[in-house]
């Protein structure tokens, strides 16, 4: 069969995670259509914990490979970047201020996870790692859209989250404030369940 289908060499339990936090993905858009930002944001807390378990899955097994890394990498880019934008788009608007941080936000993901699978790191982040960021802002949005915040609040979380993402921060891999952003994940995810 993997003569016919090489990338199915590739087949493991991390890669499988990871393409199932990329499903999640793809139903969160179908909720975005939609209009239902609840359920849009359930679908990618979802696949934010398939982020986290995809990644221990490949240290616990030995089944860390350069094909998981860059697949890991494009799933992000378009569960932390794509989605949260098109969900900004549809639910706050395209003022030029709003585009223009938007933009930098999205280039400032890209290159933090090419950075990233340039540099490999073994046991800390450089940069506030891409599905930490995308959580500050999706909470950001939930709060702008059901309790009317400032679009300000908006606009400071898009440009501090970039920065911080290029930046040289390090954040310990499961340490404190990975531990605190999933924690504070999961609580979101939560309340939108119960809600």
């Amino acid at each position: 069969m993997k003569k016919f289908f090489p990338v199915l060499q590739f087949v493991n339990i991390p890669n499988g995670i990871t393409t199932l936090g990329l499903f999640f993905g793809i139903v969160a858009c179908y909720f975005l259509v939609q209009n239902n930002l609840r359920f849009a944001l359930i679908c990618v807390g979802f696949s934010l914990l398939t982020d986290l378990f995809d990644g221990f899955f490949a240290t616990k097994l030995h089944q860390q490979t350069e094909f998981g890394q860059y697949v890991d990498s494009l799933v992000d880019f378009f569960i932390c970047c794509i989605i949260p934008i098109w969900g900004i788009y549809l639910f706050v608007g395209s003022y030029p201020v709003l585009v223009i941080l938007i933009a930098f936000y999205c280039i400032c993901g890209l290159w933090r996870l090419a950075y990233y699978n340039l540099s490999h790191p073994k046991d800390y982040f450089v940069g506030l790692p891409v599905p930490g960021a995308m959580l500050v802002i999706v909470m950001v949005l939930w709060f702008l859209v059901n309790y009317n915040l400032s679009t300000w609040i908006l606009y400071i979380a898009l440009l501090l989250t970039g920065v911080l993402m290029i930046s040289a921060v390090q954040v310990k891999k499961y340490g404190i404030w990975q531990k605190a952003i999933l924690l504070l994940g999961c609580s979101f995810l939560i309340m939108l369940i119960v809600s």
